[in-house]
């Protein structure tokens, strides 16, 4: 009897276990592989912008010889001694103004001219102090759903470089600091969960622990033309938030033209 009673919870169990298990790998399968990537209607717009003209307005170099330096205009501007950079994306229309804090919260709330704002502006690392010879280069910046906001979110547009042929085209990137203009060029786009986490590792004891990181940092990747990082290269790395899968993180990976 006693054996009898246990089969018959066993089978209600299984009876009550298997569909929600069916559900979950349904619903995992078909997030995974039949949801289109959902991406903000500027980076689209860019997309389809591109894939018009088919590609023919490639990179435009911008004049790095005689760069002058409008950073202390900024400053003035917005009066705030935190502006650190400006970062250009020519052809993703990013120009953005970038920002540096004592800590990596206080400009996900904040603006240009230090008043309260979710929205926030990109900055970079808080140990990204020596902006001429860091070896790794972080910069964040926001992304939302909210359609309202998304003029206002520069870095909204990396995900235009979830297209293939955005990539592959469209790779030059530029970065002022007050002492001078760094062309960099993206090399590889990946997407991340709080798992990964190896390119928020900016400090490196030795030229081996650097290429070590680097190689971590390059792995997995969604699309890269270039992992043949050398102890004497420089990194920037682009992180904005991604909605696909849910939590995740997109990262423009970028190496200095020298």
């Amino acid at each position: 009897m006693e054996k009898q009673r246990k089969n018959k919870l066993l089978k209600y169990l299984l009876i009550l276990v298997i569909p929600i298990v069916f559900t979950l790998v349904g619903y995992y399968l078909y997030d995974k592989y039949v949801v289109p990537k959902k991406i903000a209607p500027s980076a689209e717009k860019i997309i389809k912008e591109k894939a018009k003209n088919n590609y023919v307005d490639k990179d435009e170099k911008v004049e790095v010889v005689n760069y002058v330096n409008e950073l202390p205009n900024y400053r003035a501007q917005y009066n705030n001694q935190y502006i650190m950079g400006k970062l250009t994306i020519p052809q993703l229309n990013i120009d953005a103004l970038v920002t540096r804090a004592a800590n990596n919260e206080y400009y996900l709330n904040y603006n240009y001219y230090n008043q309260r704002d979710g929205l926030g502006v990109p900055f970079f690392d808080y140990r990204n102090t020596d902006l001429v010879n860091d070896r790794q280069i972080n910069i964040y910046g926001h992304n939302t759903r909210n359609t309202k906001y998304y003029d206002e979110l520069p870095f909204i547009n990396l995900e235009a470089y979830l297209d293939e042929n955005i990539f592959n085209n469209y790779k030059t990137a530029y970065l002022s600091i007050d002492e001078k203009q760094i062309e960099f060029e993206v090399i590889a786009i990946k997407i991340i969960t709080n798992a990964d986490n190896e390119h928020m590792k900016l400090v490196f004891y030795n030229d081996n622990d650097f290429i070590q990181h680097s190689a971590k940092l390059l792995s997995n990747t969604l699309y890269s033309r270039d992992d043949d990082i050398k102890k004497t290269d420089r990194l920037l790395v682009l992180q904005v938030c991604h909605y696909n899968p849910e939590g995740s993180y997109l990262l423009v990976i970028c190496k200095e033209v020298v």
